[in-house]
Formats: C-alpha cells, structure tokens, sequence
C-alpha cells in the first residue's frame, strides 16, 4: 500500500473568524477517514492547518515577518504556539484508539519555506505520523517565522518514499473554480498551464492561501500519481480517490 499524505486545512478544521474556534465534527469525519484508510494498509501522514488557532494571532503580533525591532514578539510566539498545541491535541485525540506520532515543527525544523532544515526522516516509520504550519526558529535577523502547512506537504510528499496520493483536503469548495462567484465551475482536471480562479484574505491568512496551495500541489505532481484539492466536508471523496482513482475534486497533474 501507498503512503499517503494529507493536508486538513485550517479553514476547514476551524472557523477562521472565531480565535481557537474548532470544527469538532469535521475533525472527527477526517478521523474516521484515516482510521479506515489505515484498515485498508496505509502509512498515512496528516499535516493540519492552523486556521483560528494561528492566523489571528500570528497576523496581530506580525510573526510572519520575523523579529521586528521594537515590537515585543514573545507574548504572540507563546500564545500560538499554545494555541497550535491545543488544536493538534484535538487532532491526535480525534484518532484514538489509534496509535499515532506527532511531530512538532518547532522541535525539528529552523527557518521557513520550501528549503526548510530538518530531518524529514523521523516520518518514516509505519504507521500514522501528524504534523502542523507552526511558529519556527529561524537564522538571524529574522529568529523566528511562520512555516506553512503547504510546504510541509511539498517536502514530505516528494522526499517520502512510496507517496501514491498527496490530498489537499480544504473547506467551502470543491476544488479549483473557474470563478469565485456563483457562476464558478469546478475544474477536474488542472495543471499550471491553465487559469483557476482563487481569493487570498491577507488580512487573516499569513502563510499564501490557495496560491501557495495551488503552487505546492503543481510540484508535488511531478512526484506523486495522485495530487488532490477537494471538499474535506466530503471525507468519502478522499476514500473514492484511494479506491477508486477519481471523484468529485480537482486533480494537478503535470502540464
């Protein structure tokens, strides 16, 4: 069996306009998804979003933009953390019985983006590994910095051996639209040749939003088979992508 990596963004495990405000049932539903894909044999890697447990927060104190000189930064670098651990916590105890390996960011990785440090090869033992966009330490003079969820995915999706399915699992649409208005359709089948329509909310999101997404998902495709984006609300859609090879979402594929 494949090892699978999935991505539970934060807009879809919270209500991004409530600080710290959980989505309990949704969390439970992508629970039970990966308590039946690990029934069917599959090594599974979770990496959460921090949706209302980081963004606010994050945004308030300016961490995405690392040490700014006069602005005291330590009280945000605390509470998020803090935060983030909360919202992980929910994630590991919507799991059990399972037995499952969680991964701080900040325990392993310095600095942020796509060429981050740290050794990926804790994430290959079998079994279920979780891991989550947090508050890292960074080089001088930034200290310290956001790590995005996304390239988390990038990384573990193509430096993995034997990922057959990289799963964007987001909140409110279906995939990528056409448009993002009511007249939108969903394009099921996308590579980076061809034009999507996406928001992006600078004022709450701090890590790139579908952009980084989107971006992240179209190198990950030369790598793995499967790239999804689809609905999370829909947890029988991640089981017919195994399964099945196709549903209702939009797969990147390499142009």
């Amino acid at each position: 069996m494949g090892r699978i990596v999935m991505k539970w963004g934060g807009g879809l495990i919270s209500d991004k306009s409530s600080l710290c405000s959980a989505e309990n049932e949704r969390i439970q539903h992508l629970a039970d998804c990966v308590k039946r894909l690990s029934e069917m044999g599959h090594d599974i890697v979770i990496v959460h979003g921090a949706g209302s447990f980081g963004h606010i927060r994050a945004r308030e104190y300016r961490l995405d933009e690392g040490n700014i000189n006069g602005l005291d930064q330590t009280e945000g670098i605390n509470l998020v953390r803090s935060d983030m651990d909360q919202l992980h916590n929910l994630v590991i105890k919507s799991l059990h019985p399972l037995s499952v390996m969680s991964h701080r960011p900040r325990d392993f990785v310095i600095n942020t983006g796509p060429d981050f440090q740290g050794n990926i090869e804790r994430f290959l033992l079998p079994g279920i590994h979780i891991t989550f966009g947090d508050v890292v330490d960074c080089d001088e003079p930034l200290d310290f910095g956001i790590l995005s969820g996304d390239d988390l995915m990038l990384r573990l999706s193509t430096e993995l051996p034997d990922v057959s399915h990289a799963i964007f699992a987001m909140g409110g649409t279906p995939g990528l639209m056409t448009s993002a208005d009511s007249s939108g359709e969903l394009i099921p089948l996308w590579n980076k040749n061809m034009p999507f329509s996406g928001h992006h909310s600078e004022d709450v999101d701090v890590t790139g939003g579908i952009f980084l997404k989107v971006n992240r998902a179209d190198v990950i495709s030369q790598y793995v088979e499967h790239v999804w984006l689809m609905d999370g609300e829909h947890t029988s859609r991640i089981i017919e992508i195994v399964e099945q090879g196709h549903t209702v979402g939009t797969r990147v594929v390499t142009a």
